[in-house]
């Protein structure tokens, strides 16, 4: 599977990453073959949160002998339990919230640093202090120890309702956060029914942070495969291809990223998921045309 830059960091991660959020939804004993297999398929990038349950306890259990194996991305600011079940708030802004968030991704990763550390789901007014902010600062004091050697920020969802979902926190945090200069990693929904962010992530990937999409393929609305349908994508599909296969290669097509996060509880779509990401890219004359049909339709890219 092809290898990219994340961006400034100095790390090479695989051009599809694992998304451990699912692992909640898995018995340990489940959650150790799957890990195996997520690298033993090639994937590098692996990424999860203090607030997805048993996640990081599932991945310090299975793959901590394979540590040299895999970049390990995980957030902060998120209000846990002992057992990753949020609280009320269910993010909190502060050091103090950070470090206890540290602590407790080393030891239950059980390893002695973080790859990429990343603020979950923030906005730009919740930072009081802004690029100065004393998370930032801690963010910055941690990667100077070496606990964490990338600093990021992953961008909230919302949910359906909202006028924002589920892109539009990601494009409001682009158009502010990367202008900040402090981050390495940025975490956003991008995908080809979803392309609201692609200017954006051009961008900020030009500036020199390492940029996630994720939700490559996730159906965030009931009529996705009828959106699919509608902009003739299915005809550009090759023999046999589907559309999970195709959107995961269009994304790939974006020169902006350097990897996406995909996540199963199936070992069976994480074979198609590695299957189609080994395909490699779109090429440049079906991505263009990709990009036409669906501009067609409405689903286009916003502006800066």
């Amino acid at each position: 599977m092809e290898k990219r830059q994340l961006g400034r960091t100095g790390l090479y991660v695989t051009a599809l990453g694992y998304g451990a959020m699912e692992l909640r939804n898995l018995e340990e004993r489940a959650s150790v073959r799957l890990l195996n297999a997520v690298l033993d398929s090639g994937i590098t990038y692996i990424d999860t949160s203090p607030d997805y349950c048993l996640s990081e306890t599932y991945i310090g259990k299975a793959i901590v002998h394979r540590r040299d194996e895999f970049i390990l991305a995980t957030k902060c600011g998120c209000h846990v339990d002992g057992r990753g079940t949020p609280q009320d708030p269910d993010h909190i802004w502060s050091r103090e919230r950070l470090l206890a968030n540290a602590e407790q991704s080393l030891r239950l990763l059980q390893t002695d640093h973080i790859d990429v550390w990343q603020l979950h789901g923030t906005r730009p007014g919740w930072l009081a202090g802004g690029r100065h902010d004393e998370v930032i600062q801690t963010m910055q004091e941690l990667k100077r120890q070496g606990k964490v050697r990338a600093i990021g920020i992953s961008f909230r969802n919302g949910g359906p309702g909202d006028a924002m979902y589920p892109a539009g926190y990601s494009l409001e945090g682009l158009r502010e956060f990367a202008e900040w200069g402090v981050f390495d990693v940025i975490q956003v929904v991008y995908g080809g029914l979803t392309r609201q962010n692609e200017i954006a992530l051009a961008k900020a990937a030009e500036l020199g942070i390492g940029m996630i999409a994720r939700g490559v393929v996730k159906r965030y609305f009931p009529n996705y495969d009828e959106l699919f349908e509608q902009a003739g994508l299915t005809d550009l599909c090759e023999v046999g291809e589907s559309p999970n296969s195709f959107l995961i290669r269009f994304a790939l097509a974006h020169p902006g990223i350097s990897t996406m996060i995909v996540g199963t509880s199936n070992p069976d779509h994480l074979v198609e998921n590695v299957a189609a990401a080994s395909g490699g890219k779109l090429s440049d004359e079906v991505y263009a045309e990709a990009k036409r049909r669906l501009d067609a339709v409405g689903i286009v890219a916003d502006a800066l």
